[in-house]
């Protein structure tokens, strides 16, 4: 490529980032130019003093220990609140106010009051005319932005809010508390699995994207709730994988980059194979196999996956078509490892003790042990046999002597 070519090319990369990082840019001073959806922010503020003993708080959002308070109530001492918390009045004569945001400034207050004594004139702004709803978005926005909750947590704050106004949506908390619309939706759904898969994630024993596969599962009717259970306890006390764990629900992991075009190549191999055997320009095999062939070379999509199951010799079926078992041994090139690792996994689990194995994956039938097999990538097909080893020696009654203290 000549130099003025390679300018010439720079400066049209440059180009088309500047054009998307434009329209990035207009529609992010768009979305700012949208009109509010409550008037909160122009609430009028007002400064306070009130001991904290007059100060009620709502119940956070966030759980468990406020972090480095004792570092926060030692630069107080020293340079003051910079920043009072915000209340809102209450009609309770005892306590006439309410936190809205500022939590860990107010228990960094609550150190010092133990430390020296209660104080009567601790500053706070009192926003005038804040609902409970707005009272809820403001300690939600704060916590938001301060650091990321988990999503069980996020998920009921936001559905609190959504239950003091029947009119906001999603998208509406997404934008009050400046959180993803896509997260905060998925967020909500995870609501909508049983409480004890619920739990699982707010522990941390089931990973967010794992929980949403699971809750597919039981939306589509693949597993029902009870069985989703049982197979969720079953990966936390580690009796399966978590990908077993995925594939138990009716997870079927998308086909792997350019599979059609390799589906294609593998195809086109094996017509190429059995014309020069025949030394003729027609292939070996029926006419409804050539037929096939055409009508996928035409086409292209799902029938162009024959080829590829055709090569690794497999039997019929996995996602893209009818496997090919008519085609002659020697009218196709040698099966690839990827092939021959989803052929071994596809025989055994449809191997008359491979019924407890299937069940786990989601597996209905023996044929469609050799679905699952050849629906994995490539690179997950060892781990799955792997797994499934481990699984298979578990049980042997009898075996082999040098994997007796495996087993």
């Amino acid at each position: 490529m000549s130099v003025d070519k390679l300018q010439d090319a720079e400066e049209a990369v440059n180009q088309m980032r500047e054009e998307v990082s434009r329209a990035e840019r207009d529609a992010q001073n768009a979305e700012l130019r949208r009109a509010p959806i409550a008037d909160t922010a122009t609430k009028a503020h007002t400064t306070v003093t009130a001991p904290l003993s007059q100060i009620r708080t709502m119940v956070n959002m966030r759980v468990g220990a406020l972090p480095e308070l004792h570092e926060l109530a030692i630069s107080i001492k020293e340079t003051g609140v910079l920043s009072p918390p915000l209340v809102r009045a209450t009609e309770d004569a005892d306590q006439p106010y309410e936190l809205l945001a500022g939590r860990r400034r107010f228990g960094a207050m609550g150190l010092l009051d133990a430390a020296e004594g209660p104080r009567e004139d601790w500053r706070f702004t009192l926003v005038e005319g804040i609902s409970r709803r707005e009272a809820l978005t403001m300690q939600f926005a704060e916590n938001f932005h301060q650091n990321k909750p988990e999503p069980i947590q996020f998920a009921r704050a936001a559905r609190a809010i959504m239950s003091e106004d029947e009119s906001l949506t999603a998208a509406d908390v997404s934008r009050l508390v400046g959180a993803p619309t896509a997260w905060t939706r998925k967020a909500l759904r995870m609501l909508d699995l049983p409480a004890s898969i619920v739990e699982r994630v707010e522990r941390g024993d089931l990973a967010f994207t794992v929980a949403d596969v699971v809750r597919r599962g039981i939306a589509r009717g693949d597993v029902s709730a009870q069985q989703a259970e049982e197979l969720v306890e079953q990966a936390a006390a580690g009796t399966i994988s978590g990908q077993e764990l995925k594939h138990g629900v009716g997870y079927v992991p998308p086909p792997p980059k350019d599979y059609d075009k390799l589906s294609r190549e593998l195809d086109e191999a094996r017509w190429t194979a059995a014309r020069e055997k025949t030394g003729s320009n027609e292939p070996i095999g029926a006419d409804a196999e050539q037929r096939d062939w055409e009508s996928s070379s035409k086409g292209g999509g799902a029938e162009g996956t024959r080829g590829a199951a055709a090569v690794a010799g497999a039997p019929t079926s996995f996602p893209g078509g009818e496997l090919d078992r008519t085609a002659s041994a020697g009218s196709a090139p040698a099966p690839t490892d990827e092939h021959l690792d989803a052929y071994l996994l596809g025989r055994l689990l449809a191997g008359p003790s491979g019924t407890r194995h299937r069940e786990a994956r989601g597996v209905a039938d023996p044929d469609d042990g050799f679905r699952y097999a050849f629906s994995l990538p490539p690179q997950e097909r060892l781990g799955a046999l792997r797994s499934l080893a481990a699984e298979l020696l578990a049980a042997d009654p009898d075996p082999p002597r040098m994997l007796r203290a495996a087993a």
